[in-house]
């Protein structure tokens, strides 16, 4: 059955749509494209849709990204057409440039904006320098401490963690990452904060590439592995040696849960996201989004903690 759809949000690659769930064809004014003037169709559910398009940055994670990402979650939380129904799942994936396109896009999301992040350290670093150097010719002895404030790099990852991660780990309703892509750094925290995770089989890997880079982990990226990933052998390997995974290597650590070709990847999402819906799919008679966030926050406590309110300049140490 082909179900009506509504979009969202659209602005600048990141896009987001509805699919309204109908028990039979239901006629709209424009070939199962749904305008504010069908949106009385009854139905019963829908699956959200984000989708990743910033093809020439490869969905790299920056200020730019985050924002709209921001906006479109607004949208979940605000639209009536989704607000007014507890039975929804969301679909978070890549959209390839080319529609005709039968062998997918190569990024899911290719991690940190490395890019940008040079720039703003150098534009920062000059521009520090050029303070320090007027503080000293009008006699100001003092100097400030490095804080997220005035470091950009810091306050971008912390607005990723914060503001996006958090957010998506506890939603109140059923979340899946379709992988059609590379999947690395930012792009794996990403999938990691939805409940499920489905890969592409073929082309495209997984990585956590700090060590490769020279980076360390923050806390709330470490925790967010911790809590999704259950084999430590598998996140020994996957952060210590940074190993690209295949998908049939990713199923078999546990860091996906299942593997389709391309041409099935979408369809077998939209079933997974069919399937836990809370009325319809899982008939949870007495189902309340609220506990239901609630209860994903008591799963995933430190990664919640971690991501929601922790600073990326803390260091790693232990807790007492």
């Amino acid at each position: 059955m082909s179900y009506p759809t509504k979009l969202l949000f659209n602005k600048d690659g990141v896009s987001l749509s509805a699919t309204l769930l109908t028990d039979s064809d239901s006629p709209t004014s424009n070939n199962n494209i749904v305008t504010d003037d069908d949106e009385d169709i009854e139905h019963n559910g829908l699956i959200l849709t984000l989708y990743l398009h910033r093809h020439t940055e490869k969905n790299a994670i920056n200020p730019t990204i985050i924002q709209l990402m921001i906006q479109a979650l607004d949208v979940v939380d605000s639209h009536p057409l989704v607000v007014n129904t507890n039975n929804k799942s969301l679909i978070v994936t890549a959209l390839d440039d080319d529609a005709d396109s039968k062998s997918g896009g190569k990024f899911f999301c290719n991690g940190l904006d490395l890019e940008w992040m040079l720039r703003a350290n150098n534009n920062n670093s000059s521009t520090s320098n050029e303070t320090n150097s007027s503080d000293v010719n009008g006699g100001n002895n003092a100097t400030s401490s490095p804080t997220i404030d005035n470091c950009p790099t810091s306050k971008m990852i912390q607005d990723f963690n914060s503001l996006i991660l958090a957010r998506i780990l506890t939603l109140p309703f059923r979340t899946i990452a379709a992988i059609n892509g590379h999947c690395i750094g930012a792009g794996l925290f990403l999938a990691l904060a939805c409940d499920y995770r489905l890969m592409r089989t073929e082309r495209g890997y997984i990585q956590w590439p700090e060590a490769r880079l020279g980076m360390r982990m923050t806390k709330g990226f470490a925790e967010l592995s911790k809590a999704k990933i259950d084999t430590h052998r598998v996140l020994r390997e996957g952060l210590l040696t940074a190993k690209k995974y295949t998908s049939s290597e990713a199923l078999e650590g546990g860091i996906i849960d299942a593997q389709y070709p391309i041409g099935e990847l979408y369809r077998e999402a939209f079933r997974w996201a069919m399937d836990g819906l809370p009325e319809s799919g899982l008939s949870l008679e007495y189902f309340d989004p609220k506990t239901y966030t609630e209860m994903k926050i008591e799963m995933y406590t430190d990664a919640y903690r971690a991501l929601r309110f922790g600073s990326v300049e803390n260091l790693p140490y232990s807790r007492i």
